[in-house]
């Protein structure tokens, strides 16, 4: 992994932080000297990952589809008094592989609420934290199934993080006078204990099948994107949407 020393001491918040992606980037960011805030909804999990990884790392339980939650979760953040300077969303996911014929309307919007939703809350909670920044970021996580259209992926999940897609290039827009950039990342199929629950081997070997690199992607894969789009070498980079899919898919 690459080092980027302008990233010590920095304050980052990261949503989903308890386990897959989320969890990596927590430790991904922590090597490189920042402090680390990990948001998720499984207290015992992301307090044993700060506590791991040190005094520089906080656990803050909250739901993040919830108004009240978010706001109580960036006050914690406001006292431990390390400001705002990267904020990454990767807390998503959908419970149900279903048709769209087949999809229920709790299903629907459970769904459109984590992934989309929570993103709109966090976000809105971060602006007025990251404008007191000199490097203010934000890397929202979406997904190759929000930029295509495959039949192993749910259609509320694709809606959701196309949505978000979008969502990240209206805050590239108003935030860039403000010296803030906002991007996202699009992972392809990572493996992960959440994504190994949902499919079997045979799904595994054959999206591989359909990548031009020959595999499926790490976290690692996906940590790395992170850390440069939150580098000084990215402050002219906004708007963008960094697919990090191994060239599955090219836009």
């Amino acid at each position: 992994m690459a080092n980027y020393p302008e990233i010590m001491g920095r304050s980052v918040v990261i949503t989903g932080a308890a386990a897959g992606i989320g969890e990596a980037a927590a430790r991904g960011f922590y090597e490189q000297g920042a402090h680390v805030f990990l948001l998720d909804i499984d207290a015992g999990r992301v307090q044993a990952i700060a506590s791991e990884l040190g005094e520089r790392a906080q656990a803050i339980q909250v739901d993040i589809t919830h108004p009240e939650a978010v706001i109580k979760a960036f006050e914690a953040i406001d006292r431990a008094g390390h400001g705002l300077d990267i904020f990454i969303n990767c807390a998503g996911g959908y419970q149900k592989l279903l048709t769209v014929e087949k999809m229920d309307l709790e299903e629907w919007d459970k769904t459109i609420a984590l992934n989309l939703r929570a993103t709109f809350l966090c976000c809105q909670a971060a602006i007025p934290r990251l404008k007191k920044s000199s490097a203010g970021r934000i890397i929202n996580v979406t997904s190759i199934s929000g930029r295509t259209v495959h039949a192993a992926s749910s259609p509320a999940y694709g809606a959701a993080k196309a949505g978000v897609t979008q969502l990240t290039r209206f805050l590239a827009y108003e935030l860039g006078p403000f010296g803030i950039t906002a991007n996202t990342i699009a992972p392809l199929t990572t493996l992960t204990p959440r994504v190994a629950a949902l499919r079997t081997p045979e799904d595994f070997a054959r999206i591989a099948s359909q990548v031009p690199m020959g595999r499926l992607a790490t976290v690692d894969d996906h940590v790395a994107a992170m850390l440069y789009l939150a580098s000084d070498g990215a402050g002219f980079v906004t708007g963008v949407a960094l697919d990090t899919n191994g060239g599955r898919v090219m836009m």
